[in-house]
């Protein structure tokens, strides 16, 4: 008894009330009951397969239902009867818990196997054996183990209607092999690409710089946009030890400290985190004797799940007091814009660096034992993009170029800001470096390398878009009669690939299908592969809402990178699928900071045509900007040039209804879609409207390089380059020749202050 009231002590001292016991009973006794009479009478787990001849059922929950669906229509059994004559019962379960016992008896009744199919741990496996245990008519229930405990489904990864299918096949090949459909063939296995697609930094985006850590050292990852440290390049970022849950950052270090020989780690928080959970974590480091440096990335928004401001936040210098309160031992703050700051408001203790200081900053806290702080104050690029749009704040007057002629291809730019708005670029002297002026954040962080190529162009306060020009009427496309149509989109996150998803879907609908939708986006915003898949049909819904392998009928490759991957490869089929792509070369993040990377199209577009035998390729991005001004609209440009060349089964009036309805950018978009069509209809025509010229050879690479080197010196100074190479040339390979034309060219007109001057000039 504690003041007259009666406790009932628990081992670990704890007391409990018998209030809580009454609580515990309530839930178990009355809420569970009350939980579970709910579903029964609202139908919520139902049996809607069912004959008199059944001898297996598969039980399944959820979205895991659907693919079950899925993988049985792919083994030959298309409609409810045609499972009935096979003898399988189906049980779709929308409450598993808690389970309707008596149902599972009725589901289960006469049956001579269950089968369970579900993702993960088998809890509805042994919430169906529990329901029929002891029961002398029950059936064998299969779920991760079939007969002889041989693995069944497995624990890891997701079940979809491909993976499924296989293993249901060895349940029901015994009595079902002359009704199922021939076992497709082995995958084929394929060399990976060389360059994949993969989530980076947005352009301009605070972490390209805060994220960069001393050479060796001990690095711990967090939640949020900074997460993707663990994608950069190994020796940019330190050595990561662990991802944590949020609000546990540098836990992990308190642990491992005693048993390793470096003395200190590095942990990464964004705001969004410290200001949610996080504080709790720098007050058990300081209360830990560890050493370690909580880098706080201060970037004023929760940016990757939309920038919302994060809740409870604090201004950096309130913040600085706070933690120096707690008890952490020293403050360096590191800034983008130094003139935020007046020193006299800075508190004792706290110093403010430049960016440029982040690598000291980091390597000076290091040495002080305990808990320091270091705070990267730079605000989210994403974020200043939405505020130049909204007009609330001013755009930069000025734009930063690369005369390419002065560019070497060094990629030392791509090393310093790690910003993926610094894209290669082919040019006939080779491997240059361009500034893509549609998604530059002005950073300016790829200044930093000092190169002369580089410049500053004064546009004035606001810089002109590309001018807008109207598409002409075409005539109407091929129409396409198919009642049952999957279409796979492939693409880049933040480039509009759920859009055009959505505006497809709305169409379809609007033109009578059934629409089922699947958008697969990770980290989307942040230029991660995504993929959407669409799947029409005029009589009833498919199951599943993902595309199933071979089952595409048309693949809108607006990146080739990601639909030349091993899960898009897999929905198509070589006699079946229509490719449409757009052959633009993005660069990847790896590709950025690595120069001697190059873009992968020769391996993507194997890959491509190797399994589709009717292709439509275009330059979606090139045409866009010079007939819309920018290349935001490219996705819609390449829904036009689908749809003109019949590969889209919905009249292009719906299409054109549903990007009024989807109501951004309506003007633009129309036109998009209207000049993907019309390059369908007349594609030198279009070319024309884009100020495209035609090619004109110029020469082959070796007299282009000769003239160069007049220019560079003299008549006289370019014989000398033609002699050796008219040795080489001797020897019979055009391949060993243009390579040494191009390295003897750079060698000879080497860029000293002179020949830039030249090349400026």
């Amino acid at each position: 008894q504690v003041d007259g009231k009666l406790f009932v002590p628990y081992p670990s001292g704890e007391l409990i009330t018998p209030y809580t016991i009454a609580m515990e009973k309530e839930f178990h006794e009355v809420r569970l009951k009350l939980a579970c009479q709910y579903g029964v009478l609202n139908h919520l787990n139902t049996i809607p397969v069912r004959g008199p001849r059944d001898w297996i059922g598969i039980a399944a929950s959820g979205h895991t239902y659907h693919e079950t669906v899925e993988a049985l229509r792919l083994l030959g059994f298309r409609s409810p009867d045609e499972l009935h004559s096979a003898g399988i019962r189906l049980f779709k379960l929308g409450m598993p818990i808690p389970l309707d016992a008596p149902l599972v008896r009725e589901f289960a009744q006469d049956l001579a196997e269950v089968v369970v199919v579900e993702e993960k741990a088998p809890n509805l496996e042994w919430l169906v054996k529990d329901a029929l245990y002891g029961r002398t008519d029950a059936p064998m229930v299969y779920g991760k183990n079939a007969p002889n405990d041989e693995p069944l489904f497995p624990y890891t990864g997701t079940l979809e209607a491909d993976t499924i299918a296989p293993l249901l096949r060895r349940r029901l090949t015994e009595r079902l092999a002359d009704r199922m459909a021939p076992e497709p063939p082995a995958e084929r296995e394929r060399i990976p690409l060389s360059v994949n697609r993969s989530p980076y930094f947005c352009s301009g985006c605070p972490h390209n710089s805060s994220l960069k850590a001393p050479e060796g050292s001990l690095v711990g990852a967090g939640i949020g946009c900074h997460s993707m440290v663990m994608l950069m390049e190994p020796e940019r970022r330190g050595n990561i030890v662990g991802l944590t849950s949020m609000g546990n950052e540098g836990a992990q270090w308190f642990g491992i400290a005693p048993f390793v020989d470096t003395p200190h780690l590095i942990q990464n928080i964004g705001d969004g985190t410290l200001f949610h959970s996080g504080m709790t974590a720098i007050r058990a480091a300081i209360a830990n004797p560890a050493n370690i440096t909580y880098k706080i990335l201060y970037n004023g928004a929760v940016s990757m799940t939309g920038g919302q401001v994060p809740n409870g936040q604090l201004d950096v210098l309130t913040l600085c007091r706070v933690l120096l309160a707690e008890g952490v031992k020293e403050i360096i703050v590191t800034t983008d814009d130094l003139s935020r700051y007046r020193m006299a408001e800075v508190p004792t203790g706290v110093r403010v660096w430049g960016r440029g200081r982040l690598i000291e900053a980091q390597e000076h806290l290091a040495f002080i034992p305990g808990c320091t702080v270091l705070i990267h104050d730079q605000r989210c690029a994403a974020e200043l993009r939405r505020d130049r749009k909204r007009n609330a704040i001013d755009a930069p007057p000025f734009k930063v170029v690369i005369n390419e002629r002065v560019c070497e291809g060094c990629g030392d730019c791509g090393d310093k800001s790690n910003c993926l708005s610094v894209q290669p670029v082919d040019t006939p002297y080779g491997r240059k470096t361009r500034i893509d002026q549609d998604s530059c954040n002005f950073d300016l962080s790829c200044l930093q390398g000092d190169c002369p190529a580089f410049m500053t162009v004064t546009v004035g306060a606001a810089p002109k878009k590309g001018s807008r020009k109207s598409p002409p009427a075409v005539a109407a496309p091929p129409s396409v009669s198919n009642d049952d149509y999957t279409i796979r989109m492939a693409g880049i996150g933040g480039t509009g690939v759920v859009t055009i998803s959505q505006i497809l879907g709305t169409a379809a609908m609007l033109a009578g299908y059934h629409v089922r939708g699947l958008d697969q986006t990770g980290l989307s915003q942040k230029a991660g592969p995504v993929v959407s898949d669409l799947r029409l049909s005029r009589t009833r819904p498919h199951a599943s809402n993902k595309a199933t392998a071979g089952s595409a009928d048309v693949i809108l490759a607006f990146d080739q990178l990601v639909a030349g991957g091993d899960a898009t490869l897999r929905t198509m089929a070589a006699d079946h699928t229509v490719l449409v792509a757009n052959t633009a070369a993005v660069a990847t993040g790896s590709m950025v900071v690595r120069p001697e990377r190059p873009y992968p199209s020769a391996e993507v577009g194997d890959r491509l045509d190797d399994n589709s035998d009717r292709a439509v390729r275009v330059d979606a991005q090139r045409l866009n900007v010079a007939l819309l001004g920018d290349s935001g609209s490219v996705n819609v440009f390449m829904l036009g040039v689908a749809a003109q060349a019949g590969h889209i089964p919905v009249d292009v009036e719906y299409i054109e209804r549903a990007i009024t309805l989807n109501g951004v950018a309506v003007e633009k978009n129309l036109a998009a879609f209207g000049w993907g069509r019309a390059w369908v209809a007349d594609p030198a025509a279009t070319d024309e409207a884009a100020g495209f010229a035609p090619v004109v050879e110029e020469g082959s690479l070796r007299e282009r390089l000769s003239a160069d080197l007049v220019g560079y010196q003299s008549a006289r100074y370019a014989k000398r380059f033609d002699a050796v190479i008219d040795k080489v040339a001797a020897v019979g390979n055009d391949e060993l020749t243009d390579a040494v034309a191009r390295h003897l060219h750079k060698l000879m007109a080497y860029k000293d202050e002179y020949e830039v001057a030249r090349l400026l000039l």
